[in-house]
């Protein structure tokens, strides 16, 4: 393909953070992940907590609610359901995973980030994301799904080796799962607009590191 005829690199959410030669490497890095029969879905931490406040910016209300990632948690809420939608459509397996409220009391948060004092209500799974009784849901105490729980396990009796990953927050449980799922030898795939954070530098910077260093990172619209 002759240089003016070859199509123009997609932009990607960190570009605008990460100056060259780092872009046009990750860009190298490209393999449009495919969903198979040993695929399946992680939706992290979609819980109450996150979308306390409303769908307004994380400015208004990171002081009252200090855990809400506000407008970027409701705008994520589609694209999410979509894709749970197309995992259960194929029949693979989907896993839900949020706070073990009762043993954390004893074991302490999953990172140092502000929050209001906890209810067990804060980690039920938000109503408007599609989440089914037939759904597994991992109850975990750190960041990564995989930390203390039986999610490897269960897995591996599944036959999966690849994995997708949609929630939050993306520098945080996010990161930590992408990060143990490849260390256990999954293959990994994040959904861009399915993943979010408090802050869009960090959801845009942690993005860009998983695609160099860990997995797949990718826009809905472009899955397999």
């Amino acid at each position: 393909m002759s240089e003016s005829n070859r199509k123009p690199a997609e932009k990607r959410v960190w570009d605008r953070y990460v100056d060259e030669p780092f872009r046009s490497r990750v860009a190298r890095q490209s393999n449009p992940p495919q969903i198979t029969e040993k695929s399946a879905l992680i939706v992290v931490d979609l819980y109450n907590l996150v979308y306390q406040g409303g769908n307004k910016p994380v400015s208004e209300l990171i002081n009252q609610f200090p855990a809400s990632c506000g407008e970027h948690a409701y705008r994520a809420i589609e694209p999410i359901n979509r894709t749970i939608n197309l995992f259960r459509s194929r029949d693979l397996p989907i896993f839900f995973s949020t706070k073990d409220f009762e043993r954390s009391q004893q074991s302490g948060n999953a990172t140092h980030r502000p929050r209001n004092r906890p209810k067990s209500e804060d980690y039920e799974i938000y109503p408007a994301i599609d989440f089914r009784a037939t759904d597994e849901l991992v109850k975990k105490l750190k960041a990564s799904v995989f930390f203390k729980t039986e999610l490897h396990d269960h897995l591996k009796r599944l036959d999966v080796d690849s994995l997708f990953i949609v929630g939050e927050s993306t520098s945080g449980c996010v990161r930590a799962s992408v990060v143990e799922s490849f260390s256990l030898g999954y293959q990994v795939c994040v959904i861009e607009n399915c993943v979010f954070d408090q802050n869009p530098v960090s959801h845009a910077v942690n993005l860009y590191d998983i695609q160099h260093k860990y997995g797949q990172v990718v826009k809905l619209s472009n899955l397999h």
